[in-house]
């Protein structure tokens, strides 16, 4: 098993734990049914919550080397969004995530990624983490610049964005060396 972050990572404002059932609905209201929130994304927006308890139940947390966190607000208790990290080799680290729509532009993710590089950090294994985001996603890129990562290149028809249509499209890769 691969080592990864803590399960549960506590920082100032937010709380990222593992998704359970539960959180189907507010996940499904706030971002996975919202066209605006998955317009960059990898995958559709959900038709119904079926579908995002059918995602929780069997695609999050199925495999040793990727974790899924649930983005709540420690105040409330309000799940907000995913963020994720995906290890396809022992020293790099994929990250990804999302916010619904109501939240953007308050600092929650900035906080969310400083957490999940710190917790990152700690496995002195682990020496890049890298993200990618479409080319049109510019509010993305520029959380990734703002947190220190750097643009290493554009990747030419990399990825299915199915809200932008079914032909792959370019994407920005993003790195930052932790050590």
């Amino acid at each position: 098993m691969v080592n990864y972050p803590p399960a549960r990572i506590v920082g100032q404002r937010i709380v990222l734990r593992p998704p359970v059932l539960d959180d189907a609905g507010a996940l499904f209201q706030r971002v996975a049914r919202d066209p605006e929130v998955t317009r960059y994304l990898q995958w559709a927006p959900h038709p119904d919550v079926a579908t995002t308890r059918r995602v929780i139940s069997e695609k999050i947390n199925v495999s040793d080397d990727e974790r899924t966190w649930a983005i709540e607000l420690k105040h409330s208790g309000q799940v907000i969004g995913l963020t994720s990290c995906r290890r396809p080799a022992t020293h790099s680290v994929e990250i990804g995530y999302c916010l619904g729509r109501r939240w953007w532009g308050k600092g929650f993710m900035p906080e969310v990624l400083d957490m999940l590089l710190s917790a990152l950090e700690a496995d002195r294994k682990v020496y890049r983490v890298w993200a990618t985001c479409s080319v049109d996603n510019l509010r993305s890129a520029r959380l990734l610049e703002r947190m220190g990562f750097v643009q290493e290149g554009r990747l030419a028809r990399h990825a299915v964005y199915p809200t932008m249509g079914p032909e792959p499209q370019d994407s920005l890769l993003y790195s930052r060396i932790l050590r």
